[in-house]
């Protein structure tokens, strides 16, 4: 069995140790959440990540720009994130006030409360303070608020480099015909995790939003449109038990097809099918599921993901990467397995002994949805090669990687 090559934290701050006590800090500062500061906006962390990459790929300066690397001084960490070495204090220092100041609330929260609110009310109450608390600090302040990836690796280049209209034009794929709104229905552990592939979604997809469950706001927008009488919300996860409304994506084409053929009927007040993609470990995911409102149709997925992963022939194999893909399909005929390519988020995941074949990433599995409803292969082809950039900046960035076993 390949073993798991992977930069701890204790393994950074060992090396970090023999060039003085301060480089802790930096060398911690990727791996521990921090919050995010004025001088760490989106804008900017997305301008610096253009102009780095227009000089330079990451694959070629892995060596010199890795976590170690970085963290082994704090000018070069500093200048990763363009940033001063000022500014980085700062958001470190803000970051450990921030979780210091949560953890007092949530202390208090309970001890004035006990004897006034039901313990499920606190819960309730802990759980929102800390979805707001995600929310606004992120997971590490250090990290790019679009890609969630880390800043000095941002991929979100890719998707402004793609295409030649106006700069002030969406450049972002549009849904398929049929389909009005993609939602990313997070939950808060996941938000602003760097091996999060739901991330890139909104990049390049039109009329497509993260929402996190727990956020209050996030909750409205997400009650209002399940609510929506002219809507169809469906979500991306298999009804085994058969308790739940499910469909197809024979029926779902179907009901486009009808409603494509009634639109010059003014009486036609359909607006479409509402995708929603559930962004969550299995254990997570599953509860959120189960918390969907009853009308809300289950799909699943579990045929077409095992073709496209499968058959190179299908949709011109673009979820299966040669690279990896041979050695993985021969390791799982050897165990008597359905020879499959791997999730490509594999590398950053731990799969484990036994783990499912049609375990793949939030990503692979919308793209096959939206590819069978009448997205493009080129569309599709083209934000899986960003989820690759992404894992492998990543793979190369902290030196993480989790074989399958």
């Amino acid at each position: 069995m390949q073993q798991s090559m992977r930069c701890s934290r204790g393994s950074v701050i060992n090396n970090a140790m023999r060039l003085g006590l301060k480089t802790i800090v930096y060398a911690t500062s990727l791996l521990c959440p921090a919050p995010s500061t004025s001088a760490f906006s989106s804008t900017s962390t997305r301008t610096f990540a253009q102009e780095r990459h227009q000089n330079a790929s990451f694959t070629g300066e892995s060596a010199s720009s890795s976590l170690a690397h970085l963290a082994s001084s704090p000018e070069r960490f500093a200048a990763s994130l363009n940033m001063t070495i000022e500014q980085v204090d700062e958001a470190i220092n803000a970051r450990r006030l921030a979780s210091t100041t949560l953890n007092e609330q949530l202390i208090a929260i309970e001890e004035d409360n006990k004897e006034k609110l039901t313990a499920a009310e606190i819960g309730r109450r802990k759980h929102q303070m800390i979805c707001q608390h995600r929310f606004n600090h992120f997971r590490n302040a250090f990290v790019c608020k679009m890609c969630w990836t880390f800043t000095p690796i941002c991929v979100c280049h890719l998707f402004d480099q793609r295409g030649e209209g106006d700069a002030d034009s969406d450049n972002r794929a549009p849904l398929p015909q049929g389909v009005e709104k993609l939602i990313v229905w997070t939950h808060h552990d996941e938000y602003g995790r760097t091996s999060n592939t739901g991330s890139l979604l909104p990049l390049g997809l039109q009329q497509t939003e993260i929402l996190m469950k727990g956020l209050l706001e996030h909750e409205q927008i997400m009650n209002e449109i399940l609510c929506r009488k002219d809507v169809t919300p469906v979500v991306l996860w298999p009804d085994k038990k058969g308790k739940r409304a499910s469909t197809t994506i024979a029926d779902l084409k179907q009901k486009i097809a009808e409603t494509s053929s009634n639109s010059q009927n003014e009486s036609n007040n359909y607006g479409g099918i509402v995708l929603i993609s559930i962004e969550g470990t299995w254990n997570t995911a599953r509860k959120m599921v189960n918390k969907l409102p009853p009308h809300v149709l289950r799909l699943d997925l579990s045929e077409e993901i095992r073709l496209n992963f499968t058959a190179p022939e299908m949709n011109e194999g673009i979820f299966i990467d040669n690279n990896v893909a041979a050695a993985s399909i021969a390791a799982a005929r050897k165990n008597a397995q359905s020879p499959s390519a791997p999730s490509l988020l594999s590398p950053l995941r731990r799969q484990g002994k036994g783990a499912k074949q049609d375990c793949v990433s939030t990503l692979e599995a919308t793209i096959v949805a939206l590819l069978a409803l009448g997205l493009s292969v080129d569309e599709a082809a083209f934000m899986i090669n960003c989820a690759r950039t992404k894992v492998k900046r990543i793979q190369e960035y902290t030196g993480k990687t989790y074989p399958r076993d």
